[in-house]
């Protein structure tokens, strides 16, 4: 199945959104209603006049039609204008959306200490949460390399977890804190597609929703 490695990643970021690895009896399989961000609302706006500025491989720029994606609770990124959104059971409260394939994915989630059951004096941010997700797709046989590195989104200072996959493609996972919570973004794609995803996550990450309308 073409986007196995997919569905694997937003399993994994269901668990480390929702799940602590010290509590067996739970399962990321789906969310229980408590765990529903049912007053979340999902917006996008397909904004013809903003563009994300990408440079080519010679140093000229190029620029793409991208659409706004998110929600309060998430915070907002820009896409590609084509991508749709997806939802099943297995995607817990993640926002996601897809490619026009179906391949590829971004993903979006983010946890207070409650959400993730993390109990008062364990530790809760950023690290643990990159911990649980290279935990959990190490667990799936599917990872070839893991790297880790310090950059920025949306003016925040995150942990970048680079992932390779034995299909060949490429898993991304952002995590930063902001208060009390803190922010997942996941990207699955082939390289041209990560490059995409990474400028557009890096760049355009923020709680602005200025224009976008109900999904």
């Amino acid at each position: 199945m073409k986007n196995k490695p997919l569905l694997v990643a937003v399993a994994v970021l269901s668990l480390v959104s929702l799940v602590a690895c010290s509590s067996p009896k739970k399962e990321s399989s789906g969310p229980s209603s408590s765990e529903s961000t049912s007053t979340s609302v999902v917006k996008e706006t397909i904004e013809s006049s903003s563009k994300v500025e990408k440079k080519t491989s010679d140093g000229d720029q190029s620029s793409e039609e991208t659409k706004r994606i998110g929600s309060a609770d998430y915070g907002y990124v820009n896409i590609p204008s084509n991508w749709k959104k997806y939802e099943s059971v297995e995607n817990g409260d993640n926002i996601e959306y897809r490619d026009p394939s179906g391949n590829y994915a971004i993903i979006l989630n983010a946890s207070n200490r409650e959400k993730a059951n993390v109990a008062e004096g364990e530790e809760f941010g950023p690290d643990m949460m990159a911990k649980r997700f290279e935990s959990g797709m190490n667990k799936t046989n599917k990872v070839v390399k893991i790297s880790r590195s310090s950059v920025t989104v949306g003016g925040n200072e995150a942990i970048q977890v680079n992932m390779s996959l034995k299909s060949g493609n490429y898993t991304i996972l952002w995590t930063f804190q902001k208060d009390d919570k803190v922010y997942n973004i996941v990207c699955v794609g082939d390289e041209k597609t990560i490059d995409q995803l990474t400028t557009y996550v890096k760049e355009t990450w923020s709680f602005d929703g200025t224009g976008a309308v109900t999904d």
